[in-house]
């Protein structure tokens, strides 16, 4: 095939097909007419001579040459965006770039809640789009940070990437208040005998006070696994579970509701620190070079951690 031959205007179109395995979805999602979808198939079969999308029964399946281009696009769009999109300067002002950040919950937050009041004034029109980061996008650094402008992530997941420190938290532990087997400063042996709840944050492993704690040889007896850091206040109340919480969040919990009390961990743990990490690649794209410099501005104040109360 003559790659010269290619309309790149086809390329959002074959993504989306290869996705959906279906003409009528995939103009749904193209905001397309049928016809107009399954013109651009017969465009794209005869491209790379190919079904692509291949009949078994009432269903589509994916050609062996689909299956490879359907792991393969993602990156060749986003080099395409860059090259349709490459400038000399960045005007914030008058720009509608939007920038991806893969976070998770407690980071959109924290980051979040400094970032945006931020770039309010300063570039009224760019977006800021917060997807939730997967173990698969931690497992797969850096390769997974080339379809994004960044990750929000503790330190000791990813190393010899660029990054910029965004936010201090200390770890506490947040149990109910009406939990009957602890009293009101449980002992270490205490806690460790109720079922915990831990979040997951990549590599087959927990966050990093969990990982603190295995190190320790401290081995609590874990009974709920969430990705969320938000959902798990209301799986302590009126429970004897317990979790280990970055204590801005664990405050904020405690502030809502009289259901719910912070104590100490179990051991001493070393503070949560957070970096925006990005793909090298981006060092010198001037919207990420700028977007970084806010970045960093904006949250100057979270590299002090929240006091205890």
């Amino acid at each position: 095939m003559d790659p010269s031959g290619m309309d790149l205007n086809l390329l959002l179109p074959l993504r989306v097909l290869l996705e959906e395995r279906n003409v009528s979805a995939a103009a749904i999602r193209l905001n397309v007419s049928q016809p107009t979808a399954s013109t651009f198939l017969a465009k794209l079969r005869r491209y790379f001579d190919d079904p692509l999308l291949v009949r078994e029964g009432n269903i589509y399946t994916l050609s062996p040459l689909a299956m490879r281009l359907k792991e393969e696009l993602p990156t060749a769009l986003r080099s395409v965006e860059q090259i349709m999109g490459a400038q000399s300067e960045f005007t914030p002002s008058t720009s509608d770039h939007e920038f991806t950040i893969l976070a998770t919950d407690y980071a959109s937050w924290r980051v979040g809640t400094q970032l945006l009041p931020w770039l309010d004034s300063l570039a009224p029109g760019i977006r800021i789009r917060f997807d939730h980061v997967l173990p698969s996008h931690v497992d797969g650094a850096p390769d997974s940070l080339k379809d994004v402008d960044g990750m929000l992530l503790p330190h000791g997941y990813l190393a010899q990437q660029p990054h910029v420190d965004v936010l201090l938290d200390e770890w506490t532990c947040l149990i109910a208040s009406d939990n009957p087997h602890l009293g009101e400063r449980p002992s270490p042996e205490e806690l460790l005998a109720m079922p915990w709840i831990m979040t997951i944050s990549g590599r087959g492993a927990f966050t990093p006070a969990a990982r603190q704690l295995q190190i320790a040889g401290v081995d609590p007896v874990v009974s709920t696994i969430t990705p969320n850091f938000f959902v798990i206040p209301s799986l302590i109340e009126g429970s004897n579970r317990a979790a280990l919480m970055p204590m801005a969040l664990a405050q904020r919990a405690v502030q809502t509701t009289n259901r719910l009390r912070i104590v100490d961990p179990p051991i001493p743990l070393t503070a949560l620190s957070e970096a925006f990490w990005w793909h090298r690649d981006r060092e010198h794209e001037p919207a990420h070079r700028w977007f970084r410099q806010q970045l960093e501005l904006a949250c100057a104040p979270l590299l002090k951690p929240p006091p205890q109360e």
